[in-house]
């Protein structure tokens, strides 16, 4: 009830909304419509001005629906993208790149990426962190959850960090009493860093494989993370997206945060400052072409990708058959009149 509420306030007090009255007709016109309370009008920034209109929206029911499809999804796809240890075998069997995995926990035993079991006591974990940090590109490490999403529970550890035991305790807690993977971090393109140099912001962009046809990309948006948060997830820390015009390469502002976590509009990096707007983003046709491959080799027909920037060229952190639809579509300006997303939706006879 109390996040309503602070949603609510965050709404009100939107620079950009319509007038009370105008929101107030629009929104009871189209719950006396659908005859339920049309969240999507509020989620869908439908109250601004000059915003597109709800009708251009897929509804939160069918997002959920096309999310456990078992038209677009396969049990096996779905495990592949949801165990990230999987998905790292996945990746590299299919010459895929991806992160470099050290190690990752298990029913509470930690294991080598070939299955070697290793002592996991508090001291010799704590030395074989510094070990991996040691060796590793760029002198630090990132340890998450084998199944979790959005970034919650993630750890980026270097050496300086290693020396605060209270940090390093929780670390190996998290890793001994859940499953976690341990991986190489890794270095993303000078052009991004300069916007946020704290996290590994990526690109999100999904594709849509139809029956006996290659895979083709949707639409695309970059996210960005804010000081101090390791991860770039607008849904699990105060990050902002932004569309990415995938004919331009260039960003497309406003970037754009959630309501649950702040509800701001950004021309302009809120902490570093850079310019948005026809910012260019490296590689864009390689990251295209990584997706529309791994996607293909996957078998599994809507996702949506995680890449990273790299300096070198594209890396996929991850890929999720059930993503947060409701931000791509909000940054293309409602799925509903998307050529592609329309045949997706038929999949799975909704209207």
């Amino acid at each position: 009830m109390k996040s309503r509420w602070i949603k609510l306030q965050r709404i009100l007090k939107d620079p950009l909304r319509k007038s009370l009255l105008k929101i107030v007709l629009e929104f009871s016109k189209e719950c006396v419509s659908q005859k339920r309370i049309v969240q999507e009008y509020f989620s869908r920034l439908c109250y601004r001005k000059n915003y597109p209109s709800l009708h251009n929206y897929v509804k939160d029911k069918d997002i959920g629906k096309l999310q456990t499809s078992r038209v677009l999804h396969s049990d096996q796809s779905a495990e592949t993208l949801i165990n990230k240890v999987s998905f790292y075998r996945f990746c590299k069997k299919h010459q895929i790149p991806t992160p470099q995995v050290l190690a990752y926990s298990k029913d509470k035993e930690l294991f080598s990426i070939d299955d070697q079991k290793l002592d996991d006591s508090y001291e010799s974990l704590k030395a074989k962190l510094y070990e991996w940090i040691e060796k590793s590109k760029h002198q630090s490490i990132f340890i998450k959850p084998v199944d979790a999403k959005g970034g919650v529970g993630a750890y980026k550890l270097n050496k300086e960090k290693l020396n605060d035991e209270v940090y390093v305790k929780s670390i190996y807690h998290s890793i001994i009493n859940k499953n976690y993977i341990i991986q190489e971090t890794i270095l993303q393109h000078p052009d991004i860093a300069k916007i946020n140099p704290d996290a590994i912001n990526t690109v999100r962009i999904d594709t849509y494989q139809p029956i006996n046809e290659p895979s083709r990309v949707l639409s695309a948006i970059m996210r960005f993370g804010r000081k101090g948060s390791v991860v770039d997830n607008p849904g699990s820390s105060s990050g902002f997206f932004i569309p990415l015009d995938l004919t331009t390469h260039q960003l497309k502002a406003p970037g754009l945060q959630l309501t649950v976590v702040g509800n701001h509009t950004y021309t302009k990096h809120p902490d570093t400052n850079i310019e948005l707007e026809n910012h260019h983003v490296p590689y864009v046709n390689e990251i295209i072409s990584l997706v529309n491959r791994a996607c293909m080799a996957l078998e599994d027909r809507l996702v949506g990708w995680d890449v990273c920037v790299g300096v070198d060229g594209p890396i996929i952190i991850e890929g999720n058959h059930n993503y947060h639809v409701l931000m791509q579509e909000v940054a293309y300006g409602g799925y509903k009149n998307h050529p592609e997303f329309i045949n997706v939706l038929k999949e799975e006879n909704i209207h």
